[in-house]
């Protein structure tokens, strides 16, 4: 609470010194030590960080690699029973023996830059965290030393301006007498604080360079370190099977030359053009075909996307019948009056002699509700889209025969119609509604 006092007791004087209203004092010589001790910080802040970002790029980059060769040997290993892949591929034939080698040494380089980039964490990163708590304090000692002298200065500036107040009442004499006081114990206290770290200063900052420049010799001879380790580990590795003497630059342009077409033939795989939104793959497939696809309809023609946003559940083929004419006058003639039975009737007889009802028919089994099941997710686009998640099992309702137009179907109560191309259908399907026996 009495920091918050003394804050805003500063802040009048700190806002009319920044505009020149009032007198600053300022001290040439502490102000280049703190200029000095500043650029110590932004130093220190700048070795941590790269020292933390070069640990995270080598374990990125053997991480990374490791994956590579594992993918890169898999792809490479023959299948099932199917053997002399060196034979059937002379091209690769030199790839092909060198994959699990290749898949050796990452894995071995792993292991071995381990060790490197935890010196790393205990020699570097560790004292320099705790050089930066030791100079935290120190901060926080000289932004104490500002404040103190802002209290000497607006002290300072209302006593002189008190004094130099040619007429003086008494409240005025009295608050001289006050400001006297405060200027005086303010005077103390910045000038103990500012020798102090006048003394201080130059001694910290000849050591912290002793401390700081070891450390940047010590990063800099462990990042050599790593690096001869790696050029070891694959120049063992590439010894007697490739020419490690050609320059970048023939590097790639060997490489381009041997690929030839194989990039081609890749991106002509279906596996590969899985990669791409099935979303786009079905407009584009849409728009080749002729048909334009707009906004949020996704390609659907505009009877089923009106069909669709009129009711999910009504197919587009769907017409209403025409009413049926009401009864001309000629065939509404009343029925005849109600007249009982004569007494010797034999109508009670003929009742007792009605033949049985016929007995009731058996129930037709229903058919076989299709289903089929979402490959990916569907969001609707529209009123009347049915969305989904992969892997939901849906009831079509409706369908084609192309799996390019929209179906209709049902999932959780829900009915709407999507697009046939995000699913494949089920071949599980509803058994029929009748009982079998085991004919055994």
């Amino acid at each position: 609470m009495k920091g918050i006092q003394k804050a805003f007791a500063r802040t009048p004087h700190m806002l009319s010194s920044k505009v020149g209203m009032t007198k600053k004092s300022t001290d040439p010589e502490f102000d280049d030590y703190a200029r000095r001790f500043e650029s110590i910080e932004k130093a220190t802040e700048k070795l941590l960080k790269d020292s933390k970002a070069y640990t995270e790029s080598v374990t990125n980059l053997f991480t990374h690699g490791t994956d590579f060769a594992t993918h890169f040997s898999a792809l490479f290993h023959p299948l099932g029973s199917e053997y002399g892949l060196e034979s059937k591929h002379p091209d690769a034939e030199h790839t092909i023996a060198n994959v699990d080698g290749y898949l050796g040494i990452m894995e071995d380089l792993k292991t071995s830059v381990v060790p490197e980039l935890e010196l790393i964490e205990s020699r570097i990163v560790g004292p320099i965290k705790e050089f930066q708590g030791i100079l935290k304090a120190i901060r926080k000692s000289i932004t104490k030393r500002e404040h103190k002298l802002v209290d000497y200065d607006r002290f300072n500036n209302s006593l002189t301006k008190l004094r130099d107040k040619k007429e003086k009442t008494l409240n005025d004499e009295k608050n001289l007498f006050k400001l006297e006081q405060d200027f005086e114990i303010a005077s103390t206290e910045y000038d103990y604080i500012n020798t102090a770290m006048k003394n201080e200063l130059p001694r910290f900052l000849v050591q912290a360079t002793q401390f700081i420049d070891p450390l940047f010799h010590s990063f800099y001879y462990m990042q050599l370190n790593i690096f001869y380790l790696m050029l070891e580990k694959l120049n063992s590795f590439a010894e007697g099977k490739f020419d490690v003497s050609v320059p970048a630059a023939q590097i790639a342009s060997d490489y381009e030359a041997r690929r030839s077409d194989a990039l081609e033939r890749i991106e002509a795989l279906n596996i590969t053009k899985r990669l791409v939104s099935t979303a786009r793959m079905v407009q584009n497939q849409r728009v080749n075909s002729g048909l334009s696809p707009t906004g949020s309809s996704l390609g659907r023609s505009s009877t089923m996307s009106s069909t669709a946003s009129r009711s999910p559940s009504t197919s587009s083929t769907f017409s209403k019948k025409p009413a049926p004419p009401p009864p001309s006058a000629a065939t509404s003639a009343p029925p005849p009056p109600y007249s009982p039975p004569a007494a010797g009737s034999n109508f009670n007889a003929a009742a007792k002699k009605a033949p049985p009802p016929p007995p009731p028919l058996k129930p037709k089994p229903k058919p076989a509700a299709q289903y089929v099941v979402a490959l990916y997710d569907f969001a609707a686009q529209a009123d009347g889209d049915l969305d989904f998640k992969a892997g939901d099992r849906i009831e079509v309702v409706e369908r084609t025969e192309s799996t390019e137009d929209w179906w209709t179907g049902r999932l959780d109560g829900r009915t709407g119609v999507f697009p046939g191309a995000f699913c494949v259908i089920s071949l599980v399907l509803l058994s029929w509604d009748v009982e079998l026996t085991n004919p055994f």
